[in-house]
């Protein structure tokens, strides 16, 4: 993730020298949000157990032999 930060200082360093803010409080909050995103996709995937089917149809009870 840090070539994409690097990547445009190194193409376009006058860009970067005229908008050093932007470009330090972007990847400072991306930095700090870090922990949210692993916590929020850890949540999510967690959360998603409780689906057993694997994509299959439900049975009817006709096909289900019964």
């Amino acid at each position: 993730m840090l070539s994409v930060y690097l990547v445009p200082i190194i193409l376009r360093p006058l860009d970067f020298a005229f908008n050093a803010k932007e470009y330090i409080v972007g990847f400072t909050a991306y930095f700090l949000m870090l922990p949210v995103y692993t916590n929020l996709m850890q949540i999510y995937s967690m959360s998603n157990l409780h689906d057993l089917s694997w994509g299959n149809r439900p049975t009817t009870g006709a096909a289900a032999g019964t």
